[in-house]
């Protein structure tokens, strides 16, 4: 209303008719010189703008947008199911109902460290909050990614293998390449369709040159090295000049190795095929394709793959309550 009020008596020409003009007059600044004041209405997301800004004030942008996705997501769960499932991005509440499920959201590109993207290092976070959280019992991967940066998927490698409670991973329209690599660590992986695509195993750098460009605009690059520096950034300079051989050897396929390696350990079918397999040098596949390559397990609903996850859960929970009985006998 105040926006409102400020537009109408700015002065600005305002592109309006007469009658709306006056009906927009009468709103602002009613005869009786009371303003209705009405309760700030959620958005279709579920959230006020208020409650927006005090969410950021805690979170990246990012959670934000994981938690406004999370709240859609309840709202198709808790209509579509009849047993009660919770799904949580409070990853440290312990006030959560028991078997309660962790949401992880990877969707776009993939950042080791962001605010306004996918962070590599808060999934890391997030997952070792939710292995204490004694409310937790699994961990859902919901995937959307093409790939993204390699640094430091290492070391969330480690400790996706170090969880204790299960993970299903769940994409859709695409998992592939730092997406997959993330992924891959589901004990269930399941697609939403049978035309997502999955795989793109492989490294690779790209980068544009706008050299001759700027040269065209009067813009020439200075560089000047120290004598001992003759190798600062050469191996950059010479991927830049078409020589990439060095780049390939030294940073390129240990990479690729480590990746390989990585998503062998985790889909026993992909371990037992050939080094030289499409599927490991970077193919793309659809759901029934990726199904046969061991890719992935399946497709699913978004509610089928949340109820198996909630399954695993309580399987998980049963388990360790009858070992630690057994224990204490």
């Amino acid at each position: 209303m105040k926006e409102l009020q400020s537009l109408l008596s700015s002065g600005k020409p305002l592109f309006i008719t007469i009658d709306g003009f006056r009906q927009a007059m009468l709103t602002a600044f009613p005869l009786n010189g009371k303003t209705p004041e009405k309760p700030e209405v959620k958005s279709a997301f579920g959230m006020t703008k208020d409650e927006m800004i005090t969410y950021l004030g805690s979170h990246t942008w990012y959670q934000l947008e994981s938690h406004l996705a999370l709240l859609d997501i309840q709202k198709i769960t808790n209509q579509e199911n009849t047993t009660p499932i919770t799904l949580t991005d409070e990853f440290s509440d312990e006030q959560l109902p028991d078997n309660s499920i962790a949401y992880h959201r990877v969707f776009g590109t993939v950042m080791s460290d962001s605010y306004y993207y996918f962070s590599s290092k808060q999934l890391q976070s997030d997952l070792l909050a939710a292995e204490a959280n004694p409310q937790i019992s699994c961990h859902f991967l919901h995937i959307n990614s093409p790939g993204g940066e390699a640094w430091y998927l290492d070391r969330l490698s480690e400790t996706l293998r170090s969880c204790e409670k299960p993970i299903l991973t769940f994409y859709e329209q695409m998992c592939c390449s730092a997406g997959y690599y993330i992924g891959c660590h589901g004990q269930r992986i399941y697609a939403m369709t049978q035309n997502d695509y999955v795989g793109c195993i492989g490294t690779m750098c790209s980068f544009y040159d706008f050299e001759e460009y700027f040269a065209k605009l009067g813009i020439k690059k200075v560089e000047a090295k120290a004598t001992k520096s003759d190798l600062k950034n050469k191996v950059f300079d010479d991927l830049r000049k078409g020589q990439d051989e060095q780049f390939v050897k030294d940073i390129l396929d240990p990479m690729n190795v480590q990746f390989l390696s990585e998503v062998r350990s985790q889909r026993s079918k992909l371990a037992d095929l050939p080094d030289d397999a499409p599927v490991l040098r970077g193919e793309t596949f659809y759901t029934p394709q990726a199904m046969e390559l061991g890719l992935t397990d399946g497709s699913k609903t978004m509610i089928e793959a949340i109820v198996e996850t909630s399954t695993m859960g309580r399987e998980y929970t049963e388990a360790k309550n009858l070992k630690t009985a057994v224990y204490n006998i």
